[in-house]
């Protein structure tokens, strides 16, 4: 087993000096101590809740309580993450995800997402987003704080027959998840190569999408748009850039996650809400979602 290699506190801090204090990561922890349903929540992940909401505290307390309960609810996401599962075996077969190993000039982080096998029979949503999300957890914590992020799903091999399998609740969890749980300055979703019956996916997940989201959200019918907003070279040699190839980067990935996939599961048992413990009661997971 590999544990994973967290992120250096104190380079946060000289990275983000200008605006990262130590006394508002103190409060944050405070308020999270007299929070008796909450995880014990390091410093290292107080300064990514804190820098992802660009430094206020209120909000960085939101999207505390929101991603921990939402992962101790979530059954789409967060139910199976065993990689010695078939389903999960077989998502990694099905999806290439890669992380751009270079930044934007501004600073941002880059992923890239594709589905490989065009067999409609092997695709599973909720198996492919749960170890998709265990790829983002390593590189959050590995890496630390970024000046952004940006999601580009390339949806070359995407066809009809996947219609049926993008399940409604499912893409809705991802969509909370990404919007108000995940740590991470999102600048930018990208789908590519988009599919003639997009209009179609975008009737499902627009009502779940904030007007913040759909400012930073675009359709593109090809590779050559997207590159005004992350420029070529950074991009795989696959679409003409001057990274390694695809599935080197992808491979790269994996591996990874799988050696630390041990240490992975078990820390993520540490880090739920115990809701026999939350104070007041009143307010469960049915609250976030607005149900009631």
């Amino acid at each position: 087993m590999k544990a994973i290699q967290f992120a250096n506190v104190e380079e946060q801090y000289r990275k983000y000096a200008d605006e990262l204090r130590a006394s508002d990561v103190r409060k944050l922890d405070e308020w999270s101590r007299t929070q008796p349903h909450l995880p014990s929540i390091t410093e290292l992940e107080l300064i990514l809740f804190l820098h992802s909401n660009y430094y206020d505290l209120e909000a960085a307390q939101r999207t505390i309580e929101s991603y921990y309960s939402f992962r101790a609810s979530s059954k789409n996401l967060f139910a199976n993450r065993d990689l010695e599962k078939g389903a999960i075996q077989m998502a990694m077969d099905v999806l290439d995800l890669v992380v751009l190993p270079d930044l934007t000039p501004e600073g941002y982080r880059v992923l890239l997402a594709k589905i490989v096998d065009p067999d409609a029979s092997k695709f599973s949503l909720g198996s492919i987003l749960t170890f998709a999300c265990m790829c983002v957890d390593i590189l959050l914590w590995e890496e630390g704080c970024n000046n952004g992020s940006i999601l580009i799903i390339d949806m070359d091999g995407i066809h009809l027959g996947h219609l049926p399998k993008l399940g409604i609740f499912t893409l809705k969890d991802l969509l909370y998840y990404v919007q108000e749980a995940l740590p991470i300055r999102l600048k930018g979703l990208h789908l590519a190569n988009v599919v003639p019956f997009i209009d179609r996916i975008m009737t499902m997940i627009r009502p779940f999408m904030k007007k913040e989201l759909l400012e930073i959200f675009h359709l593109h019918t090809s590779m050559q748009t997207l590159f005004k907003h992350v420029p070529q070279h950074l991009l795989p040699v696959d679409y003409g850039g001057s990274a390694r190839a695809r599935k080197v980067l992808r491979d790269e990935l994996y591996n990874h996650t799988i050696e630390c996939g041990d240490f992975l599961a078990g820390y993520d048992q540490l880090k739920r809400v115990d809701e026999s413990k939350r104070i007041p009661k009143a307010r469960s997971m049915t609250n976030f979602f607005g149900l009631i």
